[in-house]
């Protein structure tokens, strides 16, 4: 009969293994019902697809049970479907559909053809007693996790606000992590490499945990506007700015016809001016203080304030006397 130390630790290892596998499906969901990616780095989701690999090929060679080889593919398929996301909704590359699927059908070829290679190659240097073959299969993975976070780091110290990442997605990785820690506490003999792993990726959760909490909670008059549009894709509505502007322009125009001793030509001159100075704030995609929010799911930027009319007409008064 199993012990209770035994029980618990099969219990609570399962609950991390169920976390960890589908701990990225909230981030999926967001991304797919924001038709965006905006705020999200590229370059942790890719590196994440290599280091599940490395994870899987660990534990196919080391023959451990079924769900710890089968979780490390499932993250490995949402990190790749989450890379492939950023390719298609990402503004700086805005794949089509049919495009994003081929590269999505190349890209899993690709990674089964590095995970057969990488078995492969570490059963062979344990066949031949290469030194450190096993630990290097594990340690690598554990760099590669912890080395995907980095660059989320400085997006999120760029933007100074926490745009994009599910929180739902931190918690479950978060809480994964929690869980696999106290199954190994109860096992009899502790595994400090795959401790080690657990500890790096609550400690990044972590992370990202405090900055949305500082950024986005405490401090967000702190956080930097990339652009006018939203997560969806949507233009804020700048119409109104721009028609007020004009408006205010002819309003000068017209008092300056009444009240201004200068010729016909003078008046043309300044508002050709006026008009030149004006125009790129009324078509320019940031029209929005730099210390607005970001366009992340907390607060929006509010407009630039158009110079109000009286104030423009006073302006000119000074400018015409």
């Amino acid at each position: 009969m199993a012990s209770t130390q035994s029980i618990l630790e099969n219990v609570f290892g399962m609950l991390g293994i169920i976390f960890w596998s589908f701990q990225l499906l909230p981030q999926v969901i967001d991304n797919h019902k924001a038709k965006s990616t905006e705020g999200l780095s590229y370059s942790m989701f890719f590196i994440w697809v290599l280091c599940a690999l490395g994870f899987g090929s660990y534990g196919i060679v080391e023959n451990l049970s079924i769900p710890i080889i089968v979780q490390p593919q499932i993250f490995g398929s949402l990190s790749a479907l989450c890379y492939l996301q950023c390719l298609h909704y990402g503004k700086q590359t805005r794949w089509s559909l049919r495009k994003t699927a081929v590269a999505g059908v190349l890209m899993f070829v690709v990674m089964a053809g590095i995970q057969v290679a990488a078995v492969y190659a570490t059963r062979a240097g344990k066949d031949h007693q290469v030194k450190g073959t096993t630990e290097a299969a594990g340690i690598v993975p554990i760099i590669l996790l912890a080395m995907g976070f980095v660059p989320q780091y400085i997006d999120i110290y760029r933007d100074r606000s926490v745009v994009g990442v599910s929180m739902a997605f931190i918690a479950a990785d978060a809480g994964g992590a929690v869980f696999s820690i106290i199954s190994l506490c109860f096992r009899e003999t502790l595994d400090l490499l795959a401790t080690l792993n657990y500890v790096v990726v609550l400690i990044c959760d972590l992370i990202i945990v405090g900055l949305y909490v500082h950024y986005n909670k405490l401090n967000p008059s702190l956080a930097r506007v990339r652009d006018t549009t939203d997560r969806c894709g949507a233009e804020y509505d700048v119409e109104k700015a721009t028609v007020e502007t004009e408006s205010a322009v002819t309003a000068v125009v017209a008092h300056e016809r009444i009240h201004s001793s200068a010729d016909e030509e003078g008046l043309d001159k300044r508002l050709d001016q006026r008009e030149q100075q004006t125009a790129p704030e009324h078509h320019r995609h940031h029209a929005f203080h730099m210390h607005g929010t970001t366009v992340p799911n907390h607060l929006y930027a509010k407009p630039v304030v158009v110079q109000s009319q009286r104030s423009l007409s006073s302006e000119d008064t000074v400018v015409t006397s």
